[in-house]
């Protein structure tokens, strides 16, 4: 998977991932994606963040 094909797949997960309201739900998926593969998780944790947050990254 290329560079840009990673970064819109996060973008579209964390768009999804961002509007669940359940922290738990939540900090679940990214668990599993942390266990996956760390660096994506890292990074599709940060965007949920900064969604949730309402900062735009």
């Amino acid at each position: 998977m290329s560079e840009a094909e990673k970064g819109r797949l996060i973008a579209h997960l964390a768009g999804f991932l961002a509007q669940v309201g359940r922290d738990d739900v939540v900090e679940r998926n990214l668990a599993h994606f942390h266990a996956a593969d760390a660096e994506y998780g890292r990074r599709l944790e940060a965007a949920v963040k900064a969604l949730r947050s309402g900062d735009e990254a």
